[in-house]
């Protein structure tokens, strides 16, 4: 008898985790370059050389987001059956003591096979870009966990696309932005700390890195910004970075993208904010969207 057989939701957390845990990796790496330029100046030289120095630690957040799609096919074939996933009979474990044996001792399917085994029961199989994103990081994965490569180079925009593509593909009906969000609430020292009200202004920082590293297509993508239109400042995130001395972000957008409206939408906080038409008080400044509840000016930042 097998016991202990996880469930679908299981291996989805699980998975999640992963890809938390490598984003943190890559971010922190992202953020401390960019604190570090409000203090003194890091030019080309420096950033090379840190790029260098978190080489090994780079490679190891792709291991581990690859670690997380894993996981994630595992429980979409949990989902249909937990035995989709357990190797061939010749190599199962004994019951020694007849009272079972738990699954986690069970070899479960090499991940080569896995995209075949789900394409094989689902009704809906992969995405071809899927399957060629799984194949790239799962070739590159096994080069950095199998051998030394001195030549081997990921940037941290890479684990970024990765880990934003892979969420897409396995996780479409949450945004990424808000996963990440709950992470960092349910983080083990946000349990030990009776205010986290730091936490807004931690993925203000982090979002702003990120939004200015993709490209406006890929912003357009994974964040649902139109590439082609005006960004203004989000005055919820501004309140909240500028408190813990943080970059004050130009990513919301107005709603719809007309002269008239008075709704910005920010993809970072999820909400919509109010806003009046009207001449922001700074001369130099021509901006005219003016945040009703923050009373600040969403295109200077300037407070009215």
């Amino acid at each position: 008898m097998i016991k202990e057989i996880p469930t679908s939701d299981e291996f989805a957390s699980a998975a999640y985790a992963q890809f938390d845990f490598a984003w943190d990796i890559v971010i922190s790496f992202m953020t401390t370059l960019d604190e570090a330029g409000q203090y003194i100046e890091v030019d080309k030289d420096d950033q090379a050389q840190f790029w260098e120095a978190a080489r090994q630690r780079i490679l190891t957040s792709l291991i581990i987001a690859q670690q997380g799609v894993e996981l994630a096919i595992k429980g979409r074939l949990v989902a249909f059956s937990p035995y989709l996933l357990l190797g061939s009979p010749s190599d199962w474990p004994k019951d020694k003591t007849g009272e079972g044996i738990e699954f986690s001792e069970f070899k479960t399917i090499d991940a080569g096979e896995l995209i075949k085994a789900y394409n094989m029961v689902s009704p809906q199989p992969f995405d071809t870009k899927f399957v060629e994103l799984f194949e790239r990081v799962r070739k590159v994965r096994n080069s950095a966990m199998h051998s030394v490569n001195a030549k081997l180079r990921i940037s941290p925009k890479e684990v970024i696309l990765i880990i934003l593509e892979a969420h897409e593909h396995l996780f479409p009906d949450q945004s990424w932005v808000m996963a990440r969000k709950e992470f960092l609430f349910s983080a083990p020292e946000a349990q030990v700390y009776d205010d986290n009200d730091h936490i807004d202004g931690v993925l203000v920082r982090e979002y702003w890195a990120v939004f200015n590293l993709l490209s406006k297509s890929e912003r357009e993508r994974f964040f649902k910004v139109a590439a082609g239109v005006r960004k203004y400042i989000c005055p919820a995130c501004r309140y909240q970075s500028v408190k813990f001395d943080g970059p004050v972000p130009h990513y919301a957008v107005l709603e719809p993208n007309k002269p008239t409206s008075t709704t910005l939408w920010c993809f970072v906080c999820n909400d919509t904010h109010e806003v009046s038409r009207g001449r922001c008080s700074d001369a130099v400044c021509k901006g005219n969207v003016i945040s009703d509840e923050y009373a600040c000016c969403c295109t200077c930042g300037e407070e009215q």
